[in-house]
């Protein structure tokens, strides 16, 4: 049952917790703290007796310039038209004070009319000098969403996995250049997923389009690397997808409840992943699919084992783990609220909808977890820094 938020003060109260209470036990699984990712910088929770204090970071100082409800919104990544959000978007942005943004839709008009989107956008989510992620799919071929004056003509990734990593790392630098010239700061690319060639197009969320790099690990890894430092070079983040890997799905998560990928531990598909984090990816994408090698019992995204232990402790991933789209076929059973709350308890640090209608009852559902949860106020706290700490990595703190 949700319940109403209690007023700032004390909200704010429970949130200066802070990490102590960050391993306090979830039920039967215990929640790890968060690093702030390759390259970043964050708070330490560890004090040294007599040891001189830290100098606040960038991050530190605004997560303390955040209100608690500015502090929530840095969790949510929520949809807006890439033409153009309505009035009532803004609105719900505006209202619940969401940090982040996803371009979702086609856009053909070129990198001005984006930029225009963008910098509206920017002006609506920035609060106390922290400025919004702005992401957009970037891969190549048929999953571009930015096209027109400004922006290159991407070859699929099947094309870009047989390029030498030097070129494909040119072009990725290219291809960053001009979504920040465009106002987009996140590129939700790339695909780790490994499609066996026995498989091929009949995989439909990622072989039918050809956006896998390859049929081998082999051939993927050196593709997944190269494309994320070419962008991050050029301070566009990369969001490395689908983990633990939908390549030999069936079905697809986007339009169907059921969809199940036959990965195991220690599958080798698992290391294009692994290369991803070794390449300083500041974000990896969480599958909404069934694993039931992995966990039986819960979805990928709903999975500590798949997020904590998998993720966290077997790849050593520090960065920002963000949903795939919770507006999809797959998650559609569970109520807005209890998505989020599952998610962030299960590991997760941000989620992304394009439903923006999902703002209201998520953000409501996770303030008021945190007045009854103090463990999950410690969470949040964590996840709120980790978040600030990635801005920070790509300058998006004042």
């Amino acid at each position: 049952m949700r319940r109403t938020p209690t007023p700032a003060l004390l909200l704010a109260a429970i949130l200066t917790l802070g990490t102590a209470l960050s391993g306090c036990g979830l039920g039967s699984e215990a929640r790890t703290t968060r690093g702030a990712g390759p390259g970043a910088t964050g708070s330490s929770s560890q004090v040294t007796p007599g040891a001189p204090e830290a100098t606040p970071t960038k991050a530190d100082l605004a997560y303390d310039r955040l209100t608690p409800q500015q502090r929530v919104g840095q969790l949510f990544m929520f949809g807006m038209t890439t033409t153009g959000p309505s009035e009532e978007m803004y609105a719900a942005l505006v209202e619940h004070q969401s940090g982040n943004v996803f371009l979702r839709g086609q856009s053909d008009e070129g990198a001005a009319a984006v930029r225009a989107v963008t910098d509206e956008i920017a002006a609506a989510t920035t609060y106390a000098g922290v400025r919004p992620f702005v992401s957009a799919d970037q891969e190549g071929g048929n999953a571009q969403a930015l096209e027109g004056e400004g922006f290159s003509e991407m070859p699929t990734a099947l094309t870009q996995g047989t390029q030498e990593r030097r070129d494909l790392k040119l072009d990725a630098r290219e291809w960053a250049s001009e979504l920040r010239g465009a106002g987009v700061n996140v590129d939700l690319a790339p695909v780790g997923d490994v499609v066996p060639a026995e498989v091929g197009a009949a995989n439909a969320p990622i072989g039918f389009f050809r956006r896998q790099y390859g049929s081998t690990p082999e051939v993927v890894k050196p593709a997944v690397s190269a494309f994320i430092t070419g962008m991050q070079k050029e301070s566009v983040a990369t969001s490395v997808k689908h983990f633990p890997g939908i390549g030999r799905a069936t079905g697809n998560t986007d339009s169907d409840a059921t969809a199940v990928d036959p990965t195991v531990p220690g599958d080798p598909y698992l290391a294009p992943f692994r290369r991803a984090v070794q390449a300083g990816a500041a974000f990896v994408m969480v599958s909404s699919a069934t694993y039931p090698e992995l966990d039986a019992d819960n979805r990928a995204c709903f999975s500590p084992l798949v997020l904590q232990e998998m993720l966290r402790g077997d790849l050593g991933f520090e960065g920002v783990i963000i949903s795939d789209s919770f507006g999809s076929a797959a998650v559609a059973g569970t109520p807005p609220g209890e998505r989020a709350v599952r998610y962030f308890r299960a590991g997760g640090t941000m989620l992304l909808d394009t439903n923006y209608l999902d703002a209201a009852p998520m953000s409501q559902a996770v303030l008021a977890e945190m007045e009854r949860d103090p463990a999950f106020a410690a969470i949040v706290e964590s996840d709120v820094r980790l978040v600030l700490a990635a801005k920070e990595r790509f300058g998006l703190l004042d």
